[in-house]
C-alpha cells in the first residue's frame, strides 16, 4: 500500500466513506504532472475520474435545487447551479475537505504553486465523487454528502448569484442604451502564474464604471463587473 492510501484514511473517515478501498481514491487524487514525472499511464491521473464525477455532480446538484426552489424558473435553476459547479465555488468544498493536502503532484508543479490552485482542487473534488460513483455508492448517500457541504453556503447565495451574473447583467443594461459594450483591461496581475493576482478595470463609452480583483482574470472581471453593477444599481439582489 502506497504511502498515498495510508494518508487519506483519515480523509475517508471524516467523510463517511472509511468502508471504501482506499487504493480507489490515488488516481483521484494524482495530477497529470505527476503521472508524467513518473512515467505513469495517462489513465493513473485524475481526468477520467474527473468526467464522471462532473456528471455525478450536476445531476446531484440539479435535483437539490429543483427541491429548494420550487417556484423558479430554468433559467434561474441554470444560475444558480453553475455558481454551484464552478470551479471557484468546488474550491471552497475542497478546501472544507482539505483535499489539497493528499493531492500528488509533480515535484515541478510543487514547486510552482500547483497546490494553490483553484482548478486543480475543483478537479480533485468532482474525481473524488468519480469514485464514489465507480464503487457503487448510492446516490442517496453522495446527495447527503453534497447537500451536508453546500449547507453552509447557503446565504452565500444571495451575495454569489448576482456577483456571478454581473458580467451578463452589465452587459444587458448598457446595451439598453446603445449597441457599445464594456471592455475590460487588464491593470495589473502580481504573482506567479499559478498564484497570481489579477487586477481589472471595466469601462463603457470611455468612462469607467469600476474595478476587481481576482485569483483570476475572469474572477477579476467579474468582481469588476459587479462593483459597476453596484455603482449603477442594477444588481438585482431582490431575487428569492
Amino acid at each position: 500500500m502506497s504511502d498515498l492510501c495510508k494518508d487519506i484514511s483519515s480523509l475517508l473517515k471524516r467523510t463517511g466513506f472509511e468502508k471504501l478501498d482506499k487504493k480507489f481514491f490515488e488516481p483521484a487524487l494524482t495530477h497529470p504532472s505527476f503521472t508524467i514525472e513518473h512515467k505513469l499511464p495517462a489513465t493513473e491521473c485524475y481526468e477520467r475520474l474527473e468526467f464522471l464525477g462532473d456528471a455525478v455532480l450536476k445531476l446531484v446538484v440539479s435535483d437539490m435545487l429543483y427541491k429548494k426552489f420550487p417556484k423558479s424558473n430554468e433559467g434561474k435553476l441554470s444560475n444558480i447551479r453553475a455558481i454551484l459547479v464552478s470551479d471557484d465555488f468546488l474550491f471552497n468544498l475542497a478546501q472544507d475537505l482539505k483535499l489539497k493536502n493528499y493531492l500528488r503532484l509533480s515535484k515541478a508543479f510543487e514547486k510552482e504553486g500547483g497546490r494553490k490552485v483553484v482548478s486543480v482542487s475543483a478537479c480533485a473534488f468532482e474525481a473524488f465523487l468519480g469514485v464514489l460513483f465507480e464503487q457503487g455508492v448510492e446516490m442517496t448517500k453522495i446527495s447527503e454528502f453534497l447537500n451536508n457541504l453546500y449547507s453552509k453556503y447557503d446565504d452565500e447565495l444571495k451575495i454569489l448569484l448576482p456577483k456571478f451574473n454581473s458580467k451578463a447583467t452589465l452587459q444587458e443594461y448598457t446595451q439598453k442604451i446603445n449597441q457599445d459594450l464594456p471592455t475590460y483591461e487588464l491593470v495589473s496581475k502580481v504573482g506567479e502564474d499559478n498564484d497570481a493576482t489579477f487586477t481589472v478595470k471595466v469601462s463603457y463609452c470611455g468612462e469607467e464604471l469600476g474595478v476587481g480583483v481576482g485569483k483570476s482574470k475572469k474572477q477579476a472581471e467579474r468582481e469588476a463587473a459587479y462593483n459597476a453593477c453596484l455603482q449603477l444599481k442594477i444588481t438585482g439582489e431582490n431575487d428569492e
